[in-house]
């Protein structure tokens, strides 16, 4: 499982994060995303939460959250984020634009506007420069 950059977390799922732990909160993300859940008052060890998350998480989960309705965000800007960079990783080691749009099933239009987020223009006048006045 990929990990996130919790930079793009909305604030729930920071909160699940704390509760539960990095990985439940990307089990619960990948299999309910998106999804509304009742989360029990008491968690079985039979639970398809317990035997997704684990018994441990699961029960914290439970304890934190029970009988609340969990609108379960599906974390698309933290998994973008980390696509992203992965992305400009693989470029830089000298995949091309062809085989990452292939990849990532994206078009190499898409690629280039991912690969050139973030980079610095150099069309761009440093107003703050000590260099010569225009």
């Amino acid at each position: 499982m990929t990990t996130w950059d919790t930079d793009y977390l909305p604030p729930s799922l920071c909160e699940l994060v704390d509760v539960i732990g990095l990985q439940a909160t990307q089990s619960l993300v990948s299999e309910y995303g998106g999804v509304r859940l009742t989360v029990p008052t008491k968690m079985p060890e039979d639970h398809p939460l317990a035997d997704l998350l684990g018994i441990d998480a699961a029960r914290k989960l439970s304890h934190h959250y029970a009988q609340e309705r969990l609108d379960v965000p599906n974390a698309k800007a933290a998994i973008m984020a980390v696509r992203n960079q992965n992305m400009r990783q693989e470029h830089a080691d000298g995949d091309s634009a062809r085989v990452l749009a292939r990849r990532y099933r994206l078009t190499e239009r898409r690629v280039w506007e991912i690969l050139s987020e973030g980079m610095p223009d150099d069309r761009q006048a440093d107003m703050f420069s000590e260099g010569e006045a225009r």
